[in-house]
Formats: C-alpha cells, structure tokens, sequence
C-alpha cells in the first residue's frame, strides 16, 4: 500500500515505489533482477537430486547478501537517504523554511524545524493536491463525461507540465491551496529542483465555498487523501474532518451513536454520508471496516443532530405492516434513499419511497402456496 495506486485498470507506481526500487536496484542489483528467481530454481533442483547440500545453498547465498547488506546499511557509503528538499515556503506555524517530504502517502510539504531537538521540534506538515485533481478556477473541462473530452484534456495536462531548469525532467504539480500551485521535479529527491506558480486553483468536482467546521467554527480546508476528498479543520486542536462526495456537495456531519456497540468490538456506531448514501460505521472506520444501514427509529433518536437535507427521513414509516423495523438504504441509479424491512437479518420485501412529499408503500407480493404432489393409482 502506498507504493502502487490502481488507475482506471492499470497499475501505476507512486513516488515512494519508483524511490525505493531504484536504492533496492543499487545495492542488491542481483537480488532484483529477473533471473534471480529462475537461477535459486534452478539450484534448489539441484539439491532435491542430491547434487548439493541445501546448507551449502545456504551458506553460499547468505555469504553475498551479508556482505550487501552491510555495505547498504554503511552510514558512508550505504543506500542513499530519502533527503527532503528544502524550498522558499515559510511555516505557518514557526516561521522556519518547509522542506519537500516524499513517504508513503505521497508528496508532502514538512517544516525543517522537525530536526530540532525535543522541546524545540516543529510537526507541521501541509497536505498536496496532485495536479491530476486540479484544475483552474476558469477549467470547466472536469465537468464533461464525454471521453474524448477527458483524453483531450488529460492531453493538454501533460502537454502543459514545466520542465525542471536543472535538469530539465518533466515537473509534478500539486496544489498548495487555492491560489498556489509547487513544482516538483520528477527526479525528486536526486534532483532539488522546483518552482511555484500563482493563479486560482480548485479540486476537481468541487465548486462550493469555504466550508465551517461543525465543531469549532474555524475554517475547513479541502484535501486529498488515500479514501478521497475531504475537508479537515484548520484548526490544530480539532481533528474534525467531512467528505467531499462524487456530486461536489459536502458530507452531512457524523453523528456519534454511542448506544449502538459494534459487536465483537470495543467500539460504537457513527452515523456518516458517503458516495452511497447514509450509513453506520463503526468511530474508527475506516480502519474497522464495520457498516450497516440505520434504522428509522435510530435517526429518530438523534433528531436533532440530523442534516436538514435528511430531516424527511424522519417522518417515515418505523415498521412494516408487520411489526419489522425498517432500514434506511440507497438506490444508486435515483441517487436517492428509500426503505426496506428486515426480519431476522432477512429481506422482507417491503418498500418505501419517498415522492412528492409523502412516503409511498408497496407491500411484499404474496408467496405462491405449492400445489400437493399427487400420487398416480
């Protein structure tokens, strides 16, 4: 994870991955190559005839990786360090210059002053926004579905990168905020090279306004993470976060149920929006990747903490016609929430939908009884 995203179908190494193939390739070259496998089968044939003792094989394959292993680990003359790259950026928080990290979670910006000892330190850290998520303010082209309009504009974007003036490698983009976009070189960290670029900026999918934090009242500013866009507080006391969703609206806030216990799990439900509409997950999803869908009698007991755009949920029917709990779920070719009921965890088959104000109710169809089997005289 991390070193590898799927896009579309295909597979495509991340920064981190291209960083640490290349420091495995300089200092364990035979390990990695592609004969390595086919040469140790090739061995170990032998000792399964008896030609060699697997001690021998052992011993004789332990006696080169030792000795790369050491030379990699050298302080002086080991595998290269991932350096960050110091730029023209104050910190925020300190003043100090913020330098270019590259970890697992991509490119970030860190400040120096992490080096600092103990009491000094300074974490501050600012999240980027790829340049494959962003567009300019004036960029309507993230708004068409037509695939020829996207290859087109995926064109453009390449077409559009700087070139380090180092050493003239295609640069990446990433968005600082909304009025400022970095430059990385693509040979990051070998190559220190970088530049800014000023304009209007947004992520794609997004068109609304600042959004204020639930919690504190400070302003959210909107990221890219590893499960999508999001909105995270501004403020360092607060960890609130809120999901961009698909249609560019902001997710309703997560209400805390603390009555409802996830089962097998010290832990509690969370009532949360998401691409497929509301949901229970568990307070530490998604990390505990514990769902199911919420009951009406539920959301009734948290009336007051409901999303305005979800208060109609609350004047749904409870319970089928025959006494069972109904769940609220979400069509996904409507893009609208309706309800069924369960019985013992088993779909009854009864529906509502919500239509012109009014809950419409359709009944499950009646099991057909089967006929006796008849016996011939």
């Amino acid at each position: 994870r991390g070193f590898v995203a799927l896009k579309g179908k295909q597979l495509h190494a991340e920064k981190i991955g291209e960083i640490v193939t290349d420091r495995l390739m300089e200092s364990f070259e035979d390990l990695l190559s592609y004969e390595f496998t086919a040469e140790m089968e090739k061995r170990l044939d032998s000792v399964a005839v008896g030609e060699i003792g697997y001690l021998d094989l052992l011993d004789d394959f332990h006696s080169g990786f030792s000795s790369q292993l050491e030379a990699a680990e050298s302080p002086e003359s080991g595998m290269r360090p991932n350096a960050p790259i110091k730029i023209d950026l104050p910190c925020s928080k300190c003043g100090s210059p913020m330098v270019i990290r590259i970890g697992t979670t991509g490119i970030f910006l860190g400040c120096s002053g992490y080096t600092r000892p103990r009491k000094e330190r300074c974490n501050h850290t600012m999240d980027l926004v790829s340049d494959e998520n962003t567009v300019l303010d004036s960029d309507e082209s993230d708004s068409s579905d037509d695939s020829e309009a996207s290859d087109e504009a995926e064109s453009l974007r390449l077409l559009a990168k700087h070139h380090c003036k180092e050493c003239g490698v295609a640069m990446d983009g990433y968005m600082v905020n909304e009025t400022l976009k970095l430059h990385v070189c693509g040979n990051a960290p070998s190559c220190s090279g970088y530049e800014f670029e000023k304009g209007r900026f947004r992520i794609k999918g997004y068109e609304g306004p600042i959004v204020e934090c639930n919690k504190c009242g400070h302003d959210m500013q909107l990221k890219e993470g590893r499960w999508g866009k999001y909105f995270g507080c501004t403020n360092e006391l607060c960890k609130n976060t809120r999901k961009l969703l698909n249609n560019g609206e902001v997710a309703a806030p997560p209400i805390p149920m603390e009555e409802l216990r996830v089962t097998d799990n010290d832990d509690y439900f969370v009532l949360r929006e998401g691409k497929n509409g509301l949901f229970l997950g568990a307070s530490k999803y998604p990390k505990v990747r514990v769902i199911r869908p919420p009951r009406i009698k539920e959301l009734v007991s948290h009336a007051n903490e409901l999303d305005p755009k979800f208060k109609y949920l609350l004047t749904a029917p409870s319970e089928d016609n025959k006494g069972n709990d109904s769940f609220v779920r979400f069509a996904r070719k409507t893009k609208s929430h309706y309800l069924v009921s369960l019985k013992k965890e088993a779909d009854t088959g009864w529906r509502a939908y919500y239509a012109d104000g009014s809950w419409d109710v359709t009944l499950p169809k009646p099991k057909k009884r089967k006929k006796p089997a008849t016996v011939a005289a």
